[in-house]
């Protein structure tokens, strides 16, 4: 193929390339109509970190949660620490603990300043879930969430034989 066909056929296919990009973009469409109140993505901000247990777990190992505020304001956040019934265990024992030591968190509708750019660390023991004695029910924790009044992201690390962090989820709306 010579010089000059070489060019052509590369000219050709940029101005069809150009034609077919332009001519594949039309209106923009009328705008949808508005969710229903309560929905979308204000707050509150809701997020689950689950499983906040380890089954048949003889012993008690280190559970850290951690909500980082990105944003530029100060955000009110609350941490509950949930059985699998959805009871907060905030200032119940943990089972297996000795010396006895509770769980943390808020309660009701308490919150806890995070300044922007801030993380905050809210750590405990995970409880025994198995083994004689221990039901595997009573003040077990099974998730944990945090509430924030501001876009927040938080991570668990609950370790077992070794560290696991994880993002926690966002809850849908």
């Amino acid at each position: 193929m010579n010089t000059f066909s070489l060019r052509a056929s590369i000219a050709c296919f940029a101005f069809a390339s150009l034609i077919a990009s332009v001519a594949c973009v039309g209106p923009q469409g009328p705008p949808g109509p508005p969710g229903s109140s309560g929905s979308g993505g204000g707050p509150p901000y809701v997020w689950v970190c689950t499983p906040a247990v380890f089954a048949n777990g003889g012993s008690n190992t280190r559970a850290d949660v951690y909500i980082f505020n990105g944003g530029s304001a100060t955000a009110n956040v609350a941490l509950h620490i949930l059985d699998k019934n959805g009871n907060n265990l905030s200032g119940a024992n943990v089972p297996g603990t000795s010396p006895a030591s509770t769980y943390p968190g808020q309660t009701g509708s308490t919150t806890v300043a995070l300044a922007a750019a801030n993380t905050l660390n809210v750590n405990w023991q995970m409880p025994v879930a198995g083994g004689p004695g221990f039901d595997g029910v009573t003040n077990v924790s099974t998730a944990v969430t945090v509430t924030s009044d501001q876009p927040i992201a938080v991570g668990s690390d609950f370790q077992w034989s070794g560290f696991h962090p994880l993002p926690c989820s966002l809850l849908p709306k």
